[in-house]
């Protein structure tokens, strides 16, 4: 079984992440992808995906939130990867941390966040 790669192994998250299904859209160097997050923090997300960014990859994200007619729009970057394995019980992905988002963002988010809470 491969393990996740990871950018630095002492890097620690802070945020809580909770188990927030939304639609996330985001470019690689050929293609314009849609997958779904598996959570979500205001400091970032896991997006499942059977073909995650290589770890350090900067990369245009986009997601909708309830109850706001425009997506968030920011820059992101790949943290750590999860690959495909029948022996895990954890879905293929990639763990990403906001690069960009804005303080007018980062309220929405927090927003979405305490009201799922």
């Amino acid at each position: 079984m491969r393990a996740p790669q990871v950018i630095d192994d002492d890097e620690r998250r802070f945020e809580r992440r909770l188990p927030i299904r939304i639609t996330v859209e985001y470019e690689d160097t050929e293609d314009f992808l849609t997958d779904y997050t598996a959570n979500l923090s205001i400091g970032g997300m896991f997006i499942e995906t059977k073909d995650p960014l290589a770890v350090s990859t900067r990369f245009r994200l986009r997601f909708s939130v309830p109850d706001r007619d425009e997506p968030i729009d920011t820059v992101a970057v790949v943290r750590w990867s999860q690959p495909a394995s029948k022996t895990s019980p954890m879905a293929p992905g990639m763990g990403v941390r906001f690069e960009e988002l804005s303080p007018d963002d980062m309220a929405v988010v927090q927003a979405m966040l305490s009201n799922w809470m």
